[in-house]
């Protein structure tokens, strides 16, 4: 089993860590951790709680901050390209999701203030629903107007 003393496994942690999607169990894994170790919350608490690590990681997030920007702008224009395309070519439904992806990247998907409401979160599976009921409405040339629901 990898040693957390040793600076090489400390190194390899945080660059499987910040590689993987950031996910604990798989970077541990991915070292040499034995699997009952790494994907137990002792384990990870041990690891990822040490100084060392979370050093080891905040310096590969600081160098891959500024690539980050870049593939967020990178993302948005795509998005742009297809959203265009998508109305040229008459495919609301992919012109839809395209923007639905767009307002994710960018956070315009978070409901931060309605009516002096508190924000509020949905879960990826209510997002989809929600997604499949546009398209529905759209298939359907359904249209909602503050009139028809007042």
């Amino acid at each position: 089993m990898p040693n957390i003393k040793d600076d090489s496994t400390v190194e390899a942690i945080a660059r499987e860590f910040c590689s993987n999607g950031r996910n604990k169990a798989e970077a541990m894994l991915d070292v040499g951790y034995e699997p009952s170790y790494a994907r137990g919350g002792r384990g990870q608490g041990m690891v990822y709680g040490n100084e060392r690590v979370k050093a080891a990681i905040a310096r590969i997030d600081s160098k891959t901050e500024a690539r980050s920007e870049y593939d967020v702008d990178q993302c948005d224009k795509q998005y742009s390209e297809i959203i265009t395309l998508a109305i040229k070519l008459k495919q609301p439904s992919a012109a839809v999701s395209a923007i639905t992806g767009r307002a994710r990247l960018r956070g315009w998907d978070k409901d931060t203030h309605v009516n002096e409401d508190t924000a509020s979160a949905i879960s990826p599976d209510q997002a989809q629903e929600y997604r499949r009921m546009a398209a529905a409405a759209n298939r359907d040339k359904i249209s909602i107007s503050k009139e028809k629901t007042a």
